[in-house]
């Protein structure tokens, strides 16, 4: 045998393999990648920004004026119920109290001296020896002596009230925010001292525009994220939503609240906090994105895939937030949640083509 008719013989041998039993023919199937169509909501996360504020707050007064005495309180002062926050000075008050309490005794006495007067003259009118009308006169006088009494220790406790009012206490546990008077300065009655705030529950105000106030409910719960302290979050929950919008910028008010431990949490009023939002855009049917061909176009359309070969199907897109989209079909179209949808390798299909999934 010569070598040309070897390799005669190897080339035909080879063909004879490939031919042979049909493993080596090519699948011209289209190769795609699919994905399941859903039903639920489609949703846009958006997020509102406001400061923190202790949620349980006073801007603390003395209710009488005067001079402000001591103020042993400074700015961010720990605090507890009751705890001495400052004293007012206001000479007119010691006297005061003391003319009270002496017109309260000299009511009193004169009032019990109406009374045994009064209880002689009932004695004597038994036998006659004084007239009626005088029994009246006293005891038309015991009563206005009941009454001038009752003024003077009302008199009497409004004095001891504004002496306790001289002193300012803290009305609940808190930190001392704000400092507004110091030692010696004059104080009108109702003028602020300092305020107080709370540690434990933190709030933050937002403003919402009109088309998502609809959605929002008081005790909804929100997540709530603060800048400063990255990689944290805290689930928050609306406790205040205002039905009317601010006359300057048209949003509405909404407060969102959250407890919070502040020995174990650097987070504190006056920082930044970022609250999400869910605005629910469309309830139905749900797609990826690269599902829907041409989708601004005039004809968007998804191919179903339907026992090895795809079916194309008209669609509307009437949402879109991130990478999926909520569509809406034709009555006559099928296409429904549990369906899977071709979402690579579909730009050159054709309505019936066969097709192979990818693995």
């Amino acid at each position: 045998m010569t070598v040309r008719q070897a390799l005669l013989l190897i080339v035909a041998a080879g063909l004879a393999a490939c031919s042979g039993n049909g493993e080596g023919e090519r699948d011209t199937r289209q190769l795609v990648q699919v994905a399941t169509a859903e039903s639920g909501r489609l949703e846009q996360p958006l997020a509102f920004s406001g400061v923190l504020r202790p949620v349980e707050r006073a801007r603390l007064a003395f209710q009488s004026a005067g001079i402000l005495r001591t103020r042993p309180a400074a700015l961010g002062s720990v605090v507890m119920p009751g705890e001495l926050l400052a004293t007012l000075d206001n000479p007119e008050l010691g006297p005061a109290q003391r003319a009270a309490a002496a017109a309260l005794q000299e009511t009193l006495a004169r009032r019990d001296q109406a009374r045994r007067d009064l209880a002689r003259l009932v004695s004597l009118e038994r036998t006659d020896a004084v007239g009626e009308d005088a029994v009246e006169q006293k005891r038309a006088e015991l009563a206005a002596l009941d009454a001038a009494l009752a003024r003077a220790e009302a008199d009497l406790a409004a004095t001891r009230q504004r002496l306790e009012d001289a002193s300012l206490v803290a009305p609940f546990a808190g930190v001392i925010s704000e400092v507004a008077a110091e030692p010696g300065e004059f104080l009108g009655a109702g003028q602020m001292v300092m305020g107080i705030g709370g540690l434990d529950r933190v709030e933050v105000e937002l403003g919402l525009p009109a088309a998502l106030i609809g959605q929002v409910t008081p005790g909804m719960s929100l997540r709530v994220e603060v800048p400063q302290l990255p990689g944290r979050e805290w689930q928050g929950r609306v406790t205040e939503l205002s039905a009317i919008g601010d006359t300057h910028s048209g949003l509405f008010p909404v407060v969102v609240a959250f407890g919070i431990d502040p020995r174990s949490t650097p987070l504190r009023p006056g920082m930044l906090a970022r609250a999400w939002f869910e605005r629910m855009l469309h309830e139905g049917l749900i797609l990826p994105l690269n599902a829907v061909i041409d989708p601004v176009g005039g004809a968007p359309r998804v191919y179903r895939l339907d026992d090895g070969h795809v079916r194309s199907v008209p669609v509307q897109v009437v949402a879109a937030s991130g990478s999926r989209v909520g569509v809406v079909v034709g009555p006559e179209a099928r296409l429904a949640a549990g369906d899977r949808v071709v979402v690579a390798g579909h730009r050159a299909l054709t309505d019936g083509q066969p097709v192979r999934v990818a693995r």
